[in-house]
């Protein structure tokens, strides 16, 4: 099994902390998203899973930092995933969440661009099952 690299909130926060601009305004990351923006991706992506599997994530958040957003997913799995799990098919469980979403992806590609107002030019994740969690990682055009 391929190991699993973990992104840490507090590392994306420092990355944002040093994009902050000089400008008196020290809650504003220069080329962040606002609430609403993030909160109609998370929204986008929550409603794509649910279609997808029956069950969208309870938790989710977006971050902002430089051309990326970053989405982290929690609380995502099916009781059948989490048995799955609980089984030792975590590898399995990862491998179809994968698939699902790179779907998801590409059904919530136009509302990132419509939100952000940059075209999306990539798009990483990884699934962490036995924590029942995923960090995607959308790249926006460079500004």
């Amino acid at each position: 099994m391929a190991p699993v690299t973990r992104l840490t909130v507090s590392a994306l926060e420092a990355d944002a902390s040093s994009a902050r601009q000089g400008n008196g305004n020290a809650g504003q990351v220069r080329g962040t998203i606002d609430g609403p923006a993030a909160m109609t991706i998370c929204n986008a992506i929550t409603e794509a899973l649910k279609q997808s599997c029956g069950k969208g994530p309870t938790k989710m958040k977006a971050y902002n930092t430089h051309d990326e957003v970053t989405v982290v997913i929690q609380d995502m799995l099916t009781t059948l995933e989490k048995t799955l799990v609980q089984d030792g098919h975590e590898q399995l469980v990862g491998e179809a969440r994968q698939g699902l979403i790179e779907r998801v992806a590409e059904e919530c590609r136009s509302t990132i661009e419509q939100a952000t107002g940059r075209r999306v030019v990539g798009w990483q994740t990884e699934v962490n099952p036995s924590a029942d969690r995923a960090i995607t990682l959308v790249q926006l055009q460079p500004l």
